[in-house]
């Protein structure tokens, strides 16, 4: 009863200190020792301070209320925040040093959710930085004219900040020099990287042994740069500060790398799932390493190193295309492009408006070349290679096989690409965040849809109309700011595609997306996070808070309730893709029996300079031998399922024969031109 009583009273106690905060810097309420809980209201403020945070704009005109803080002789990191449930509207978040002008030195608009609004438009500052004996303003404001109400703030010291000693998973060292990352340019900083091997642990006291050197680093992304752990894009450069090419965790070697945030994704397996089941299933997707990050010293979570999508060997793999190849064969490729944000110079406009909204522009935008290097030239032919695809898609014979939209784009990819984000209901897949890439004609004269990429807000449910799993992503588009295009609501009006699509779904069913092997899959991801998900959920604890996307239904509490949600939705989005599947094949099903036979792909076959080979068990040899029985090539140290050989000096029709660990022996034809 006495320790009830104590708990009430401090309860109380700190309520009894936590009032409105001032008018204005002036009069701001005084905070005499943290940590601390303001409560009040900014509808009796008035407007005093503006500023727009990186994150998100900002409209003006937002009553504010200010809390003033001096603080002793050390620094200190403190997290600020305005997610608690006495939080009713959409606020914004400033931290101004020694006085209230300029710009703010750390600033917040949208990054969680209190439970007394509707959406995830409250605001939350972590390890912001009070120097020693310097007096702080917090300021709480609104995102607009309307942006006004009740609040609570919290101000407590940061934790969760310390780097580990050791780790499971690669460690990723960055040390700006004092500099602060921001959202372009990149600032120069030394990138250090420590992984001793799967399975093996790595401490913060070994030497780097895969990069230690200059890099350039800056926030990256649109919603996920909004979000408190902030992505970043990261360039290994040498001592002259130039692009320096390095192959990292054995990815084909390069200079633009990326590290995927997971504040949107508890399970931190959207991506890498996504991903992986498109590598498998015969095409390229970014490689990926889950790690841990430390920047100056301060542990920042867990991350996914990937690749930078871009035209590269080992990349997207397609012909170079320089500012002067304006004629011939030579025009015609390689090109990237992508539906994405946009604007008029970035862009061309389709001369078709995806039918689901038809009042609504559609654009498509340079990816490779850019804007700044495409020339006039390219510009009119890869426009009018697309213009020529929708003609023939939009035609009255669309669907014929040699006049229709088959003459243009690689059908396996689409389909491919199709069942990646429907399966994973990935909003994103088909609005934005969506690539294609066409080779030289001399090598390939198609379009091919992928690769994937962008998965944060797939895998589960954010809209009430769409539950359980349920529902179609590719014919949605959600907010105004990108229109896709309608291709495959005209694609699946034709019956040999989505026959096609049937068949492929139901035969990827009894391997690929069979459900034990997907679940394997994120078993082994988890298991190996089991420990770090402690420090990272320390770091960020957002378990258990609806932070990021909006999701509908309860949040769980623990990473392993993450992980049995991700399972569950996944097992009922399957069980309605296949109820809903469209297209009729009689030749598979879900229901017919496995072999136990290995999964493997080689491709492309005919290959170019590159042949990819996928197993989904250990390999202990891979050995290519021509039509005379004379071995021309064998790689014995295989690190990964994935592997990519270099056969440009072959040309003619080889055997590829693969030894598997386990004794099974696996043999095909491929190529070489």
């Amino acid at each position: 009863m006495k320790q009830l009583l104590y708990i009430i009273f401090l309860f109380f106690s700190v309520l009894s200190f936590s009032q409105n905060g001032g008018e204005d810097c002036a009069t701001a309420t005084v905070i005499s020792s943290l940590p601390y809980v303001g409560i009040g209201n900014t509808s009796i403020a008035v407007d005093d301070y503006f500023a727009s945070c990186a994150d998100v704009g900002n409209q003006g005109g937002a009553a504010d209320q200010v809390y003033k803080f001096t603080n002793g002789p050390s620094n200190i990191y403190v997290d600020i925040s305005l997610c608690q449930n006495i939080t009713d509207y959409d606020s914004q978040l400033y931290v101004y040093e020694s006085t209230c002008s300029g710009n703010p030195v750390g600033c917040q608009e949208d990054g969680c959710q209190s439970p007394n609004y509707s959406a995830n438009y409250n605001s939350v500052i972590t390890a912001q930085l009070l120097l020693a004996n310097t007096t702080y303003y917090f300021v709480i404001d609104g995102y607009g004219s309307n942006s006004q109400g009740n609040y609570q703030i919290n101000i407590e010291s940061s934790i969760g900040l310390d780097a580990p000693d050791s780790t499971i998973l690669p460690l990723v060292l960055i040390n700006t020099f004092g500099q602060t990352i921001v959202d372009e340019p990149k600032i120069t900083a030394n990138l250090k990287i420590i992984h001793n091997g799967s399975g093996l642990m790595n401490y913060l006291t070994d030497s780097a042994n895969i990069y230690d050197g200059r890099s350039g680093i800056e926030i990256r992304g649109s919603y996920s740069s909004s979000l408190p752990q902030k992505p970043f894009g990261i360039e290994t450069r040498n001592a002259l500060g130039d692009n320096y090419n390095v192959p990292l965790f054995n990815m084909p070697s390069e200079n633009d790398w990326i590290l995927i945030a997971n504040y949107n994704d508890k399970s931190f397996l959207r991506n890498i799932l996504a991903f992986d089941i498109f590598t498998k299933m015969g095409h390229y997707a970014p490689r990926t390493e889950l790690c841990e990050v430390v920047i100056n010293d301060i542990y920042n979570g867990i991350y996914v190193f990937t690749e930078k999508i871009k035209k590269d060997d080992g990349r997207v793999d397609i012909a170079k295309l320089d500012n002067d190849d304006n004629a011939g064969d030579s025009l015609s490729g390689g090109y990237i492009f992508k539906v994405d944000y946009w604007n008029n110079s970035n862009s061309w406009l389709s001369n078709y408006n995806n039918p689901n909204y038809p009042t609504s522009d559609v654009r498509y935008v340079y990816s490779y070349p850019d804007e700044i290097d495409i020339t006039a030239p390219q510009k009119n032919y890869i426009e009018s290679k697309v213009d020529a695809f929708e003609d023939d898609l939009w035609g009255a014979n669309f669907n014929d096989p040699i006049i229709g939209y088959r003459q243009h784009i690689d059908v396996i990819s689409f389909i491919d690409y199709f069942i990646v984000n429907e399966f994973a209901r990935n909003v994103d897949g088909f609005k934005k965040s969506r690539r294609f890439h066409k080779d030289k004609d001399s090598k390939d004269s198609l379009i091919y849809a992928g690769p994937v990429w962008d998965f944060d807000w797939a895998y589960k449910d954010h809209d009430g109309n769409m539950l359980n799993g349920s529902g179609w992503r590719h014919s949605f588009s959600g907010a105004s700011d990108v229109k896709p295009p309608g291709w495959y609501t005209r694609l699946l009006q034709d019956t040999t595609f989505a026959n096609e699509l049937a068949c492929r779904y139901f035969d990827l069913r009894t391997t690929i997306l069979d459900t034990i092997n997907i679940f394997s899959y994120i078993d082994s991801i988890s298991n190996v996070v089991s420990i770090a998900q402690d420090r990272h959920y320390t770091r960020w604890p957002i378990l258990g808070i609806n932070v990021g996307t909006p999701e509908v239904g309860t949040q769980p509490s623990t990473y392993i309730g993450e992980i049995i949600k991700f399972k569950g939705w996944i097992s009922d989005r399957l069980a309605w893709l296949d109820n809903n599947m469209p297209g009729h094949c009689i030749s598979v099903g879900i229901d017919e029996a496995k072999n136990n036979e290995p999964y493997w792909a080689i491709y492309p076959n005919p290959s170019k300079d590159k042949l990819n080979i996928y197993v989904d068990e250990p390999i202990l040899t891979i050995s290519i031998y021509d039509m005379f029985g004379e071995l021309i090539i064998q790689q014995n140290k295989i690190f990964s399922p994935l592997q990519i050989l270099n056969t440009g000096s072959l040309s003619g029709v080889y055997l590829i024969v693969i030894e598997l660990q386990k004794g099974k022996t696996i043999q095909s034809k491929f190529i070489s031109k």
